[in-house]
């Protein structure tokens, strides 16, 4: 089976093909039950599907799987399940499982705190030209945790996810252009960036261009790792 858009999935044929063993089948069933499309939502069937799927290698159902247990949704939670297939579907390649396993290392989320580990996986998303495992990647180099400091190279990484529209890195990147870190500074080009940063709406952006930002609106406060 290759469908997997809930939306448009013949239910009949699905639910004989996920019994029969499809694994595509059993992500799209979990995928139905999940979404409440075409059949009544239940987090506990999504669960069996998923788990069924997962099972069998699938890298998506590996990942809903991963949300559920942490999520505590369909089941109970459990961030050490949790952490284990998000590493399944990271080692497939999945970038979402590669950062967010890279969160769960640097935070002891499901796993022992491991920042070595948390640069492996945000630099695994950050290779295929994931926005957020650059943003992650760089500030580890800011910070040197798990890695040697290296703004110069910090600085390269911000700039790859600053130009995919990422507005955290918009500002980092700004800053250190601003400041000469690890480059020669360059005040016309990071008002620049603070320019795109304060078009989407980062407060601290838009006070450096001069920009009033709206009263009720607040700070995301992503600067720095947690």
């Amino acid at each position: 089976m290759t469908e997997d858009n809930p939306k448009q999935v013949d239910l009949e044929v699905c639910q004989k093909e996920a019994t029969a063993g499809d694994a595509q089948a059993q992500y799209t069933l979990a995928q139905c039950y999940e979404e409440g499309r075409v059949i009544k939502e239940s987090g506990k069937e999504a669960f069996s599907w998923y788990e069924k799927a997962a099972q069998q290698g699938h890298a998506l159902a590996q990942l809903s799987l991963a949300r559920m247990y942490e999520d505590g949704w369909g089941t109970r939670a459990d961030e050490e399940k949790a952490a284990h297939y998000y590493k399944a579907a990271a080692e497939q390649g999945l970038v979402e499982g590669q950062v967010t396993l890279g969160h769960m290392y640097a935070e002891g989320l499901g796993v022992p705190v491991d920042a070595q580990k948390a640069v492996y996986w945000f630099q695994k998303a950050a290779e295929q030209g994931d926005a957020d495992g650059q943003f992650e990647l760089a500030m580890m180099l800011t910070l040197g945790q798990g890695i040697e400091k290296n703004d110069q190279e910090a600085l390269q990484w911000h700039r790859k996810a600053a130009e995919q529209g990422h507005v955290d890195s918009q500002f980092n990147l700004a800053f250190m252009l601003e400041e000469g870190i690890g480059t020669i500074a360059n005040p016309e080009e990071a008002y620049q960036w603070y320019q795109k940063a304060a078009q989407q709406g980062d407060e601290e952006a838009q006070k450096k261009v001069g920009i009033a930002p709206p009263k009720k609106k607040k700070s995301s406060g992503k600067r720095k790792k947690k």
